[in-house]
């Protein structure tokens, strides 16, 4: 086995969240996966995992704790361990027949930085044949990672065609300097990213998702939206701030709270309006108090149990 347990929390009601620490590296390697279900289907029909691609992450979004520590790549057989570790878990209870298996590279790191993501994805329906696996790569787009980009196409169309694959742009802003400021990182701007979309899509594939963690005070234009991206292509997902270290730090206010599922603020109720009526589907996504109770936020127990036991190392 490629990891050592070191911590866990939460239910398997909701999440579980498993620190982990890598054998054969240097002390303090650590990364975070999760096995979890969506409350609204049972997880007989549709089971979630998430795993990290990085030890922590160089992108040092301000709102992520993931970016405050950052110590390499993780290996092909790290990131297939981690889909062993949270598998291995339901292979009596019948998880493995699951139609709906939601493997999301989005925990602790940029998978676009990283060729073993690529790998991975190959090798995933050769170690796991039959499970019905739907990937989800979550990138901001990095600016050096067009190869990679090209790479994770042909790996979607040749293993994961038709709608079992799943895309996500972070964009947080659609002001570019305001992108510059969210993702410290040279990165695609968002035509850039239109005009990927157009080479990406086949028919039968899931759109793209547009995602904006809404930020007070961070332009969020439809227009700008409407203006770039085919609805066709393109879905918007707009999600909460998570009440992460770094956002109280910073004093980043989120623009959602949990309660906005049932009454959206006027503005982002305004701007859903506009999105579909010039044709785009729009997710508003807001975990639950019980995720948030647990720490389910990227990097947040590693970053915790760093504080802890490495101090010196933060600074």
């Amino acid at each position: 086995m490629t990891w050592e347990l070191m911590e866990s929390r939460g239910t398997p009601e909701v999440a579980q969240i498993f620190v982990l620490s890598a054998r054969g590296r240097p002390p303090g390697h650590w990364i975070e996966c999760v096995d979890a279900r969506d409350p609204r289907f049972p997880r007989s029909d549709k089971w979630v995992m998430i795993v990290s691609s990085q030890f922590g992450c160089p992108v040092g979004c301000l709102f992520c704790d993931a970016g405050a520590d950052y110590r390499g790549d993780l290996l092909v057989d790290e990131i297939l361990g981690q889909v062993e570790w949270i598998m291995e878990r339901h292979r009596q209870d019948g998880g493995w027949a699951c139609p709906k298996i939601k493997l999301h590279f989005a925990r602790m790191g940029e998978p676009a930085l990283n060729d073993a993501v690529l790998e991975t994805l190959f090798l995933l329906p050769f170690s796991y044949p039959g499970v019905a696996f739907l990937p989800v790569v979550s990138t901001v787009a990095p600016r050096t990672a067009g190869r990679w980009l090209e790479g994770l196409r042909e790996v979607k169309d040749r293993f994961f065609a038709g709608g079992r694959f799943q895309l996500q742009f972070s964009v947080n802003s659609t002001d570019e300097a305001a992108r510059d400021r969210v993702m410290p990182i040279q990165h695609w701007t968002m035509e850039e990213i239109s005009r990927f979309g157009a080479t990406w899509w086949r028919e039968g594939d899931r759109k793209i998702t547009l995602n904006f963690a809404l930020v007070d005070e961070v332009p969020f234009d439809t227009r700008v939206l409407i203006g770039l991206f085919d609805p066709s292509r393109f879905l918007v997902k707009v999600t909460p701030v998570n009440p992460t270290r770094s956002a109280r730090r910073r004093d980043i206010r989120s623009l959602l709270s949990p309660e906005a599922e049932q009454r959206l603020p006027p503005p982002v109720a305004a701007a859903r309006e506009k999105l579909e009526g010039a044709g785009f589907e729009v997710i508003v996504s807001i975990g639950s108090a019980a995720e948030t109770a647990i720490g389910s936020n990227c990097g947040q127990l590693v970053m915790q149990r760093r504080r802890a036991l490495e101090p010196q190392s933060l600074g």
